[in-house]
């Protein structure tokens, strides 16, 4: 319903206004409810299609750090990409851009995943297993998630988004925690 307001606002402005102009032409005078109506609906299609909504947007907060910079720097860039993803889809942006969000965001994820799996292997971490099982089962499921993009389009995207944030942040603050706790008992920053 959104993009489709966002899409025809002008013409149904446009609409309200020649209705407005006809009931005045009418002389049904300013006591008209006909008239109020008319001027408090498109005041409210003014104020709702000024801007997309930006809910679901999440910017990086001290409190995210995980205590080393080359991680946090790759969450931010995360979450980043996942706020690209949500722009793409408000902003109606068209099949290629979206894909093209949605193939940046898993291939930067992927790359996320490998850096973090390798530090863990390198510094004999003892919840390898653990860890990379959860690595996989998010894989698993954004590899379906894409499959449902080839297949329903763009309507998926927002549910994609939702699952990337809200696993990539509960992620974030337990077993990357413990991750990185650990990484800094072995002098890492």
């Amino acid at each position: 319903m959104q993009k489709l307001l966002a899409k025809y606002r002008f013409y149904l402005f446009g609409a309200l206004l020649i209705l407005a102009a006809v009931l005045l032409a009418a002389e049904v005078g300013p006591a008209s409810p006909g008239l109020w109506l008319v001027i408090v609906v498109t005041v409210l299609l003014l104020m709702s299609a000024r801007r997309p909504r930006c809910e679901g947007f999440v910017s990086w907060k001290p409190e995210y750090s995980v205590g080393i910079s080359s991680i946090d720097a790759q969450h931010t860039k995360l979450l980043n990409l996942i706020n690209n993803l949500r722009a793409a889809v408000l902003c109606d942006t068209g099949k290629d851009f979206e894909r093209g969000a949605l193939e940046d965001l898993v291939a930067y994820t992927q790359e996320h995943l490998k850096y973090e799996e390798q530090l863990m292997r390198e510094h004999a971490y003892f919840d390898y297993e653990g860890h990379k099982a959860q690595h996989d089962q998010m894989v698993s499921q954004v590899d379906t998630y894409v499959r449902r993009f080839d297949e329903q389009g763009s309507a998926i995207l927002p549910e994609v988004a939702d699952y990337l944030q809200r696993w990539l942040m509960q992620h974030i603050q337990g077993t990357d925690r413990k991750l990185c706790e650990f990484l800094q008992t072995k002098d890492m920053q």
